[in-house]
């Protein structure tokens, strides 16, 4: 039973309600794509909004590694990880721009000018298309290399190393990682082979990936912050693993 528990918080569940947005935008079944992604903003859209309510969970399972872990090394860390879930999440809101172009009423080019004179596309910083590329190709090494190999390494070598395997995450997490890879294959090819009336993620189709990439980010969290504090015991054991799933 806790096995299946594991699974369905790791893959299952998250899988399910992804595919589930990308069906209602590709086909638009019952005409719901437009609530999946606005085309008046994709921003107002169910996936945007699943990205700011993991970024929300990161940052308050964050807190609660501040006030739970006994270490002031791991405190710190946790107090940096929510800084920049803040960050994060106001990059995802654009610092709050496409709230002000909703309700006053104007343009994007229109409220980017205001901001920034002369200028028609700056609303953040990870936008910039250069800026972007990076930070995937970071976020799939990271995946590929921390949430898929390192969890593979055997236990007797990673007790070797304490503090690195205090740091590897859970083999279940090499599961999220693997839906992730599929759930964008799936979007890539909606995307590439269907003529869409909502035209809303046009260029943007990765989004979908977005939530599962955050939705790893918090997972990994939720380990750490009930990983045991003494670290030179070997690792984290099974019963320990599951003990997360109960708070």
């Amino acid at each position: 039973m806790q096995r299946f528990k594991a699974h369905l918080i790791y893959w299952i569940l998250p899988s399910v309600v992804i595919l589930a947005c990308i069906v209602f935008y590709f086909y638009d079944i019952f005409h719901w794509s437009v609530y999946i992604a606005p085309e008046f903003n994709r921003e107002f859209g169910v996936v945007e909004n699943l990205q700011l309510l993991i970024i929300i969970l990161m940052a308050a399972t964050a807190l609660k590694g501040v006030r739970l872990r006994i270490h002031q090394v791991e405190k710190n860390a946790f107090k940096i990880i929510f800084i920049l879930s803040v960050t994060l999440f106001l990059e995802e809101i654009d610092y709050g721009i496409h709230y002000y172009e909703y309700f006053s009423g104007k343009s994007i080019q229109g409220v980017t000018g205001e901001l920034v004179p002369g200028e028609k596309n700056i609303r953040n910083i990870h936008n910039n298309w250069k800026i972007t590329n990076i930070l995937k190709l970071v976020a799939y090494a990271l995946i590929a290399i921390f949430f898929v190999l390192f969890p593979l390494i055997p236990k007797n070598k990673l007790q070797k190393y304490p503090v690195f395997n205090y740091l590897v995450p859970s083999k279940y997490i090499i599961t999220t990682a693997i839906s992730t890879l599929i759930l964008n294959q799936i979007a890539l090819h909606l995307y590439q082979t269907m003529q869409l009336a909502n035209q809303s993620l046009r260029g943007n189709v990765s989004e979908f990936e977005e939530i599962m990439i955050y939705y790893i980010g918090f997972l990994y969290l939720r380990e750490m912050v009930h990983k045991p504090t003494n670290i030179t015991i070997g690792g984290m054991r099974k019963k320990q693993i599951f003990n997360f799933f109960k708070t």
